[in-house]
């Protein structure tokens, strides 16, 4: 029972360090200028990153993260198709 409650503990963590790397990464990326903010890599990393932080707030029950990360991501989704869309 205990085993099973670290390895879920350490999961959810992991789930919330992949995605706040995906996050930054993606934002690091771009004001850099590594990268254009309609490019493929730039919105992948940003649904990436808000999916994972989705899972790891709600879990946490950090519920006005888990809707600004969910608003995000639907806002990155609709980019995403419109890119695809004008190629």
């Amino acid at each position: 029972m205990m085993n099973s409650m670290m390895y879920r503990k350490y999961l959810i963590e992991s789930i919330g360090w992949v995605g706040a790397v995906f996050s930054l990464l993606a934002y690091s990326l771009n004001s850099l200028n590594y990268i254009l903010s309609q490019s493929t890599e730039y919105l992948l990393m940003n649904v990436i990153g808000c999916f994972f932080l989705i899972i790891y707030t709600f879990f946490k029950k950090a519920y006005a993260n888990s809707v600004l990360n969910s608003i995000w991501l639907v806002m990155t989704i609709v980019a995403l198709v419109k890119v695809y869309a004008l190629i």
